[in-house]
């Protein structure tokens, strides 16, 4: 699209996204260790800044570094000429500049002076440190003496294991013997020992400094260190909350030459972790270990592709390179149970063991009662009502995915507690705990809040009810139902059922507000999401769900999406509300004080967009849910992304919708928009949707793609599926060949292995 182009290009033979000019805001990557045991999630932008930080087993989180405060500079040391790769932060142009973002590896290149610096930065799949390899050239034909600094503001702040602030009192110490800077903080909060931080250079050290005072100017501007009018770093420890590491390493090239450098920046409960790591981090162990991550990206990215015609090139390369690492790496990000369990069914079409296991993990937070807690790593105690449901979708849709029903059979202990269960005993404590934790109307009762964080109560609110929970707890007893039926447990099916047919009903008579649905009631009788309300009186996910619930007949869900159209869609989105909330409400709480039209009071909200499009596939509408999917990918012509700022390659939380940044997209890379916008494309839009009984194939296609593929692992066997739309019907399959051969009805049996040839007529 030519707001992309503008600034870049996907590179689909080379798997990366080149940016060779300006973005319209820094440009962000992210890196991260597998997930499980001690991990690290770093962020780089295209001038090299970026937070990282480290979270142990048991969910104790040390934030390394923050927020634009750690640099790669090279000095010409005959001129003192000083640039970074990009060309910022300092002031000094660099020509022949790129960067280019590859999920393993964000690389940053840039020329000045006649040498051409290039940034490679990385985390390894198995350690969690962040890695910068520096390579100098010399492009003239005498030798040159250069200087290459890495520097790094150290926080050594974060939370323990139950979520309370940990604390810094730091101080720095230069250890040439190390070959860099440790920082330690002592402060009596940190809950680990490893609450410390260094920054070394692998092999040499010229010179370090510990304090941010003492690498900068009085000005404090990492754009203008000392470094920039000569001379080596002072060799200074530091005391205090800047306590930095910079590390100089002196090199020189010969003549057409060039030379690399290596930095590692991690944490350390001990000083004999940061020699050994030394020790270990050679050049041939650095480049396997980026080895060792391309290959897991590579895995990932292969599991499936789709091919959406040329007009549709850069949202497939989004799909296709970075949407598996973007789903992946919130694992490593978020904690909070909802997320994990969500972020989970996408996982599991390019992962399934790291879904597997990760949904385990999550329900070890689960207590006796049926009702997990609102975050696990760490904990956070606090009762949202939306958790048990996302418990029935994501082990239904694991299973369907996987054929897996050994992962019912596993056993998995309950929170602080003695019992244990199996994980289909834990199905079975969710839906009855819902079912049974009610409201005087009969719905779900909301407790601290539902999916929608910002519906926290204030001492006025009094009890409410969720009309959005009680939708999922339908959904959650239809898939459960299903899993019931296929292994034979009739009981529990009945059970699920009844529960849906009974909820169904009561949502039906207590929140049908004559055109859709409301989302919640409170104790005192006052609806939020009616007709009757001058503000909020829509939300989009109670309409969502009253289609994936199956509480809506047709009629009703064809008249809520259409509501939707005509009250919440916008040209680059979907608000989550509308109108937006202006004024304080004390029966509403929390949710009153966000600013209207940003994140959740009225934003256009794109997670929540991705249950309507699942909706809109459901009911057949093909030309809805595409439109859905191009507003909330990056290249939305209604909002390019010359103004929503976006990466191309990540799905956004939010954008904006209000006058000082209409449009503006908000929290890239950290949301779970990606999960539900990837199976919303694979399975709902371009129907290659798991079902128990193997592949269903079930297209809602819009006519502008005639003719779309996908190349889709399940099961242990590859599809290779095209689907011919050209005749324009959009929906209803007509025909399903299978290696040559037709097939009867919509579901391709699973096979045991190897590569299958599907052709699809809709």
């Amino acid at each position: 699209m030519p707001s992309i182009s503008q600034y870049g290009r996907f590179l689909p033979a080379e798997r990366c996204f080149e940016l060779n000019r300006e973005p319209p805001r820094k440009w962000r990557n992210i890196h991260y260790t597998q997930w499980g045991g001690t991990e690290m999630y770093a962020e780089v932008s295209n001038i090299g800044d970026g937070f990282c930080r480290v979270r142990d087993p048991v969910g104790n989180t040390c934030m390394l570094v923050g927020w634009d405060a750690k640099y790669c500079y090279i000095r010409d040391d005959e001129t003192d000429l000083t640039f970074n790769p990009w060309g910022a932060p300092c002031p000094t142009k660099v020509t022949d500049r790129s960067c280019r973002f590859y999920p393993e590896q964000t690389v940053t290149r840039g020329t000045a002076a006649g040498l051409r610096a290039t940034q490679r930065v990385f985390v390894p799949r198995r350690e969690p440190i962040e890695i910068w390899s520096v390579t100098v050239e010399n492009l003239e034909d005498r030798a040159r003496t250069v200087s290459v600094f890495a520097y790094a503001l150290f926080q050594l702040s974060g939370n323990n294991r139950e979520g309370h602030g940990v604390w810094k009192d730091n101080h720095s110490a230069i250890r040439p013997d190390l070959g860099g800077v440790l920082v330690y903080n002592r402060h009596h909060s940190r809950p680990a020992p490893w609450f410390n931080g260094y920054l070394i250079a692998t092999d040499g050290f010229t010179a370090g400094t510990g304090y941010r005072d003492t690498f900068t100017r009085s000005e404090f501007s990492p754009a203008t260190p000392r470094i920039m009018w000569g001379g080596d770093l002072d060799g200074r420890d530091g005391l205090g909350p800047d306590c930095a590491g910079a590390v100089q390493v002196r090199r020189t090239i010969p003549a057409r030459g060039s030379v690399r450098v290596d930095f590692v920046i991690g944490a350390f409960a001990d000083e004999s972790e940061v020699a050994a790591r030394r020790a270990q981090a050679t050049p041939a162990q650095i480049d396997a270990w980026l080895a060792e991550q391309t290959a897991a990206e590579v895995r990932h990215a292969d599991a499936f592709t789709v091919d959406l015609g040329p007009d549709n090139a850069d949202r497939a390369n989004l799909i296709n390179l970075f949407v598996k690492k973007q789903a992946y790496s919130y694992l490593i990000d978020k904690s909070g149970f909802r997320d994990n369990l969500q972020i989970d069914n996408a996982i599991a079409l390019f992962d399934y063991p790291t879904a597997r296991a990760n949904l385990l993990a999550a329900l070890a937070s689960q207590k006796p009662d049926g009702a997990p807690l609102h975050g696990f790593r760490p904990l956070n105690r606090h009762l949202y009502s939306d958790k048990p449901a996302w418990i029935l979708m994501t082990v239904a849709w694991l299973v369907k995915e996987s054929g897996d029903l050994g992962l019912l059979k596993e056993v998995v202990p309950y929170f602080e507690s003695q019992e244990s269960g199996t994980v289909w005993d834990h199905v079975q404590r969710a839906y009855r705990y819902l079912a049974k934790d009610l409201g005087k109307h009969g719905l779900c009762d909301q407790h601290h809040a539902d999916w929608n964080d910002q519906l926290e109560p204030t001492k006025e609110t009094g009890a409410r009810e969720s009309v959005m929970v009680s939708q999922q707890l339908c959904h959650g007893c239809i898939e459960i139902a299903e899993l019931a039926e296929h292994l034979g447990d009739h009981a529990v099916a009945e059970e699920c059922r009844a529960i849906q047919r009974e909820m169904a009903a009561k949502i039906n008579s207590v929140a049908w507000d004559g055109a859709w649905y409301q989302r919640t009631i409170c104790e005192d009788g006052y609806r939020l999401g009616s007709s009757k309300n001058a503000e909020a009186s829509i939300f989009i996910n109670t309409q969502s769900w009253a289609v994936l619930g199956g509480v809506a007949d047709e009629a009703r869900s064809r008249q809520c999406l259409d509501s939707v159209d005509r009250l919440i869609e916008q040209p680059f989105g979907f608000m989550i509300c509308a109108p937006p909330l202006t004024k304080y409400d004390p029966r509403i709480g929390r949710y009153c004080y966000v600013r209207p039209g940003w994140v959740e009071n009225g934003g256009a909200y794109c997670h929540a967009a991705g249950f309507k499009l699942v909706a809109d596939c459901m009911l057949g509408r093909a030309e809805e849910a595409w439109r859905t999917f191009v507003k909330v990918a990056p290249d939305n012509p209604g909002n390019p992304v010359s103004n929503s700022e976006i990466e191309p390659f990540s799905f956004t939380n939010f954008y904006g919708n209000v006058p000082q940044a209409m449009g503006k997209s908000g929290y890239p890379w950290r949301t779970g928009t990606a999960g539900w916008f990837t199976m919303g494309l694979i399975e709902w839009i371009l129907g290659v949707r798991r079902d128990l009984k193997g592949l269903r194939i079930d297209p809602c296609l819009t006519r502008t793609i005639p003719h779309a593929r996908v190349r889709r692992t399940f099961r242990g066997a590859v599809y290779d599926i095209t689907i011919d739309n050209s005749a324009g019907r959009c929906r209803g399959v007509r025909s399903i060949e299978v290696d040559g051969k037709p097939i009867s009805g919509q579901v391709i049996p699973p096979f045991a292995g190897g590569q299958h040839q599907v052709r699809v007529v809709i």
